[in-house]
């Protein structure tokens, strides 16, 4: 039996997204959902388990939740503004390196840097339609460019002066002309 004293509210859900029971759920911490042992919903005064099959982050704050036994839009439908909690030993630790990640999001209005091509352009949007998320990014004659957003891609995001330091596989840019 899960206890109030073993769990914080992380969050609440938001509104379904699509039909087969995905629902958006905005963060009050910065922690990767798919590492958690499970989420916990309170139902008629009991803290209930509900284990997630999948995320996709959306926004800084908000990501996309698929879980185990809510499998359509109705059933997400009965979730929308309820709050949701995590097990206290899946809450986030602070950082000791005092580091913090970045979404996507955070990074629009960022200048993309190539360490081979130089300047590409500016990162205005990102699209997060697929499960490879990619940065749109908008080069100096108007034209946009996808560039998948990877680790192995970014050698270095500058928040000084807002650029995106990256080393690209030779022919990517090239793939949207």
């Amino acid at each position: 039996m899960i206890l109030r004293t073993d769990i914080t509210e992380a969050g609440v859900f938001n509104k379904p997204h699509g039909i087969k029971g995905e629902i958006s759920a905005t963060l009050d911490y910065d922690t990767d959902l798919s590492e958690v042992k499970c989420i916990v919903i309170e139902i008629e005064g009991i803290f209930v388990p509900f284990f997630i099959v999948s995320v996709r982050p959306k926004t800084a704050e908000t990501c996309l939740l698929t879980i185990d036994g809510i499998d359509s839009e109705e059933k997400a439908r009965t979730l929308t503004g309820r709050a949701f909690y995590l097990l206290n030993s899946d809450l986030p630790v602070d950082d000791p390196d005092g580091e913090e990640g970045f979404y996507a999001s955070d990074l629009v209005g960022y200048t993309v840097t190539d360490s081979e091509l130089g300047t590409i352009g500016e990162i205005t949007d990102y699209n997060d339609s697929t499960d490879n998320l990619l940065f749109i990014v908008t080069t100096p004659d108007e034209k946009e460019v996808y560039i998948p957003v990877a680790d192995d891609f970014i050698n270095e995001i500058d928040q000084d002066t807002h650029t995106l330091h990256t080393t690209l596989p030779q022919g990517i840019v090239d793939l949207n002309n």
